[in-house]
């Protein structure tokens, strides 16, 4: 039978402390030795975004919600009267799919939907008060995680790090684009004179 308990802490440590006891992640780990500087960030990334899915899934389901619809309340947090198409491009998702989730949303009183008044095609979207404030909740959770990761950083390694990741960003989007571009071109038939 197998048992849904997590591992306690080793003794003398926090359950919340990563680098303490935990034979796991030095003995199971992936080695990344060897590998390419783009496998072994991809791999790292890929990680990173697994473990903050899964924060945003324990936080989604202490508002009785999705993962992807609570991304949507988040990505409505600072604006008041987000139009659809805006919240997709946040979110890297269709309007569609913002557009069917935010009538759930509407319907379990999180969210109002609004057209708007200088253009009726255009829906917005706006936080419930109610949903403001479980938001707010949220937010200290979100900042005590924050103090957490980054406690041995300084404030500025901190930004000097967002930025080398933002830039990463900007180049590993460049070379999808090239990728792609140099798909296409090997997909053409060679012409000979």
């Amino acid at each position: 039978m197998t048992s849904n308990r997590r591992p306690s802490a080793a003794p003398g440590c926090r359950i919340d402390d990563p680098y303490c006891g935990n034979e796991r992640n030095t003995k199971s780990e992936i080695s990344l030795t060897g590998q390419t500087p783009t496998k072994q960030l991809a791999w790292e990334i890929g990680s990173i975004n697994v473990y903050l899915e899964e924060i945003h899934q324990i936080w989604a389901s202490a508002l009785g919600v999705s993962h992807p619809q609570l991304k949507i309340l988040m990505a409505l947090s600072t604006d008041d009267g987000v139009a659809v198409n805006v919240v997709a491009k946040m979110l890297h998702v269709e309007p569609s799919f913002v557009t069917t989730q935010s009538k759930a949303l509407e319907k379990k009183g999180l969210l109002y939907r609004r057209r708007c008044s200088s253009d009726g095609r255009v829906v917005q979207l706006s936080l419930c008060e109610p949903t403001h404030q479980q938001l707010g909740n949220l937010a200290a959770q979100q900042l005590y995680l924050d103090d957490f990761i980054f406690k041995d950083y300084a404030s500025e390694e901190r930004s000097n790090f967002m930025t080398m990741l933002a830039t990463l960003k900007l180049r590993i989007e460049r070379a999808r684009h090239r990728a792609a571009l140099d798909c296409l071109v090997a997909a053409l038939p060679s012409r000979s004179c």
